[in-house]
C-alpha cells in the first residue's frame, strides 16, 4: 500500500479493540514504553490519562528503578522487534511485573506468549508511523475509551478533505526552509509528531521547541537574522492550555511580528482535546507527504534508520 493510500485510510484505523479494560485504581502508576512511531502513542496516552495517576512515557533501554510491584507497564512496538522496548520488557519481567504488550508480531509477541502476558495484536504490513491509529485504538480500548475512538474516527472523516487542502498550502510555505514546529504542554506530542513525520516522510531536517520553556532560551536565537531567515515557523496550541501558556502564545506572536517574521498559529478543530489533537496530527501527516512530493522524495524508505539497525544487529 502506498503512503497516500495509508494516510487516506487513517481515520478508519480508529476502531475499538476487544480487550479486557484496565482499572487504573489497581495501579500506583502507568509506564508506556516505545520508540519512534510506536513511542508517540505513549506520549498521547500520558496526556489523556494524566488526571488519574502518575503516567510516564519512556523512550530508551532503561526502566526507572522505582517502577516495581504495583505499577503497570505497557510495551508498544509495531514491529515487535524494537530492541529498546524489548530490554525494558525483559527488565520488567525480572522485577516480577506482568507487562501488557502491543505489537504486530516479532520478539515482543514471543516474550508475551512465553510469559503468559496480555498481547494485543496489530494489523501487519504498515511502517510503524503509518499505524498510529491502530496503536492508539488498542491503548484507548485498554483504558475504556471506546467512545472517544468512535468520535475521532467520525471527526477525522468529516474534515479529511479540508485538512488535505490546508496541508498542501502549508507544505508549499515550508518548502525550501527548515521547518520549526513549536508546541505547548497540550500540543507537545503533536509538535513532536510533525517533526518526526517531516524527518521520515519528507526526508528533511526539522526541529521543535515547547512553551513555556522556549521563552527561557529559544526566542533569543531569533536575534540572528541570517539563521532565522532560513526557517519557517509554526506554533500549535490548544484552548485548554494553561491561561498563562495561552498568554505566552500571544506574546510569541507579538515577538515574531516585531521581527517581521511570519509565524503560523494552528489550533485543532473539535469539541474535545483528543479530537483537536488528532486533527492537528492528521494535518501534520498530510503536510509531510505533500512536502515529500515537493522534494521529490519517496516517503516510505528510511535508509539511514535501516543502516543503524543493521549496524546494531
Amino acid at each position: 500500500m502506498q503512503a497516500f493510500e495509508m494516510l487516506e485510510d487513517f481515520p478508519n484505523q480508529f476502531s475499538p479493540v476487544e480487550v479486557q479494560e484496565i482499572d487504573l485504581q489497581d495501579y500506583q502508576g502507568v509506564v508506556f514504553s516505545g520508540m519512534g512511531g510506536s513511542g508517540i502513542v505513549g506520549d498521547f496516552m500520558k496526556l489523556f490519562l494524566k488526571a488519574y495517576k502518575p503516567i510516564l512515557s519512556i523512550k530508551g533501554y532503561e526502566l526507572p528503578p522505582f517502577v516495581k510491584e504495583g505499577w503497570l507497564l505497557v510495551c508498544t512496538s509495531y514491529s515487535g522487534n524494537t530492541e529498546e522496548t524489548i530490554k525494558v520488557l525483559e527488565e520488567a519481567l525480572k522485577r516480577g511485573l506482568k507487562p501488557l504488550c502491543v505489537s504486530s508480531g516479532g520478539k515482543i509477541e514471543e516474550i508475551a506468549k512465553e510469559n503468559k502476558l496480555l498481547h494485543i495484536p496489530l494489523p501487519q504490513g504498515y511502517p510503524p508511523r503509518y499505524a498510529l491509529g491502530f496503536m492508539l485504538s488498542a491503548l484507548l480500548s485498554l483504558f475504556g475509551m471506546e467512545e472517544e475512538i468512535h468520535k475521532v474516527r467520525e471527526h477525522l472523516t468529516k474534515h479529511k478533505e479540508s485538512l488535505k487542502s490546508n496541508a498542501k498550502s502549508i507544505a508549499h510555505t515550508l518548502f525550501g526552509y527548515l521547518p520549526v514546529v513549536y508546541g505547548t504542554p497540550l500540543t507537545e506530542p503533536v509538535a513532536f509528531r510533525w517533526k518526526t513525520q517531516i524527518n521520515e516522510n519528507s526526508k528533511t531536517l526539522c526541529y521543535n521547541a515547547i512553551l513555556p520553556e522556549m521563552h527561557h532560551n529559544e526566542v533569543v536565537g531569533l536575534d540572528n537574522a541570517s539563521i532565522r531567515d532560513l526557517c519557517a515557523f509554526t506554533l500549535l496550541w490548544d484552548p485548554q492550555d494553561h491561561p498563562r501558556v495561552i498568554k505566552r502564545v500571544s506574546i510569541t506572536e507579538e515577538i515574531f511580528r516585531d521581527f517581521g517574521i511570519f509565524l503560523r498559529l494552528l489550533q485543532g478543530k473539535g469539541t474535545t482535546l483528543i479530537e483537536r489533537l488528532l486533527y492537528l496530527t492528521y494535518l501534520g501527516d498530510w503536510v509531510s507527504l505533500h512536502l515529500a512530493e515537493l522534494y521529490k522524495q519517496d516517503p516510505i524508505p528510511v535508509k539511514v534508520i535501516d543502516f543503524i539497525k543493521k549496524s546494531l544487529a
